[in-house]
């Protein structure tokens, strides 16, 4: 009996054999680093942003207090100040975060293109060692997941908590004052 060929018209399960185009990996590499520069310096203006908006914030308070205003309409004017500080902080830290997690699966990128470039094996392209150290490879999973960007919505949570406490006092010296 003679052998018969076994032949599926069902598509393979498996990815088909596409050569690597080292020409689209660099270009691919640039645009995730460049997205990754992009994220990060956008949490420091976002910070920075709302460094601005403190004393910006705490300024018009203060010449409110130092003007004839009735203590009722300083006080409604200083929570409403005390809320869109904490609505600006929500939005501030929420983008935050959004940013930091495309910023992680970027980095997943730029870790996969490293390891198809051998640049965590010794002798890849130096003779003695590799280029990149191993704190950096993928499986350590610590590239792009650092805690700066906990601490950047920590600042803007604790400048928030200052300025609701300055102007709550001012709110409060106020009535006693006037």
């Amino acid at each position: 009996m003679a052998a018969t060929k076994n032949t599926s018209r069902r598509p393979s399960k498996t990815a088909p054999a596409i050569p690597v185009d080292d020409r689209f990996l660099q270009d691919h590499f640039r645009d995730v680093r460049a997205e990754m520069t992009w994220r990060r310096e956008l949490e420091f203006r976002l910070m920075q942003f709302m460094l601005i908006f403190y004393p910006i914030i705490g300024a018009a308070m203060i010449a409110l207090y130092d003007s004839e205003i009735a203590p009722p309409v300083f006080l409604a004017v200083a929570i409403g100040a005390i809320f869109l500080s904490i609505y600006a902080t929500r939005v501030v830290t929420k983008r935050i975060d959004r940013e930091h997690e495309a910023y992680a699966e970027l980095a997943e990128q730029v870790q996969l293109i490293w390891t198809y470039y051998r640049l965590f094996e010794t002798g890849a392209y130096l003779k003695d060692r590799a280029i990149l150290p191993e704190k950096l490879r993928p499986d350590r999973n610590e590239y792009g997941k650092g805690e700066g960007y906990k601490r950047t919505k920590e600042l803007i949570r604790v400048t928030t908590g200052s300025i609701i406490s300055v102007l709550v006092v001012l709110a409060i010296a106020k009535f006693f004052v006037s």
